[in-house]
C-alpha cells in the first residue's frame, strides 16, 4: 500500500510506543522528522494507555479522546472537526486541541489501516461511498451525573438537516491526498474530520452529507454554547461482514 513518508515514520513511532510500554521509564519519543512534520512527544499512562499531546490513547480498547470546543454552532458546516486555525475551521462544528499529524497517528495506534484507493481519490468524487475501516465517533460535553455523550451525527444534524443520524458511518481513509502532496497534507489544512469527501481528511462520513444544499448542516441545538469544552472519542470497530454473495 503506497504511503507518505509521514505515514511510514508514523506507523514506526506506533511500534516505538508499544515497545516503550514494556520498560519502566520509557522517554519521550519524537516522529521522524520528515516534511514538516512536528515532534511527538509520548507519555505513558499505564497497561497500554499512553498521551499524545493531548490525546489519550488506549491501545487494548482500540480507542482514543482528545478535549476540544464547540466552535461553528448555528453556521453552515462542512467539518465536523479541525485542528485550531485550520483552514476551514469556520465551516467546523469542533475544534480539538491536536495537529493532524498526531491526530493520525493516534488512528494508528488503535489498529486503523489506511485503504488503498485505485484511483487518485479527487474532492469532486463526493457521490460515491468511501470504503474503509469503519470508526465510532462520539461527543460528550460536561462532568459527573450532568455528562452527556452523544453520536457524532447526532450533535452534527440539526432538526432540519433532513438526514437521519443513524444513518451516518465513519471511516477511516488517512488523508489520501498526501499520497500526491508528498507531505501529510492535514497538518496543514487542519482537517481531521469531515462529511463532503474533502481527500484531506483523516476521517470522513462514508456518504456524503449536505452536498448540494450548503447551509443544510448547522450543528443541534442539543450542544453547549459555542467556546464550551467537549471531548471527542474515535472507536475503532470491527470489520464488517461481506456481503452474502
Amino acid at each position: 500500500m503506497k504511503r507518505t513518508r509521514l505515514a511510514i515514520g508514523a506507523v514506526a513511532f506506533a511500534f516505538a510506543l508499544a515497545a516503550s510500554a514494556q520498560t519502566p521509564a520509557a522517554p519521550a519519543a519524537q516522529a521522524p522528522a520528515a516534511g514538516a512534520a512536528p515532534a511527538l512527544e509520548m507519555k505513558p499512562l499505564g497497561g497500554d494507555r499512553f498521551q499524545i499531546g493531548r490525546i489519550v490513547v488506549d491501545k487494548a480498547a482500540r480507542r482514543f479522546t482528545v478535549p476540544g470546543r464547540v466552535h461553528a454552532l448555528g453556521e453552515p458546516l462542512e467539518y465536523l472537526a479541525t485542528a485550531p486555525e485550520g483552514m476551514k475551521a469556520y465551516e467546523a462544528l469542533f475544534e480539538l486541541d491536536v495537529r493532524g499529524t498526531a491526530f493520525n497517528l493516534a488512528c494508528i495506534l488503535i489498529g486503523l489501516e489506511r485503504p488503498s484507493f485505485a484511483d487518485p481519490w479527487m474532492g469532486r468524487e463526493r457521490g460515491r461511498r468511501l470504503e474503509g475501516p469503519r470508526v465510532r465517533v462520539s461527543i460528550a460535553w460536561g462532568d459527573g451525573a450532568s455528562r452527556r455523550e452523544v453520536a457524532a451525527a447526532q450533535a452534527l444534524l440539526n432538526d432540519d438537516a433532513g438526514v437521519a443520524a443513524d444513518k451516518i458511518e465513519w471511516v477511516y481513509i488517512g488523508a489520501p491526498a498526501s499520497d500526491q502532496a508528498g507531505r501529510f497534507t492535514t497538518e496543514e489544512t487542519g482537517t481531521l474530520i469531515g462529511f463532503i469527501h474533502d481527500s484531506n481528511s483523516v476521517i470522513e462520513s462514508a456518504t456524503p452529507i449536505g452536498i448540494g444544499a450548503y447551509g443544510s448542516v448547522r450543528g443541534h441545538a442539543m450542544l453547549p454554547p459555542k467556546g464550551s469544552p467537549i471531548e471527542l472519542i474515535v472507536q475503532a470497530l470491527p470489520a464488517a461482514a461481506p456481503a452474502p454473495r
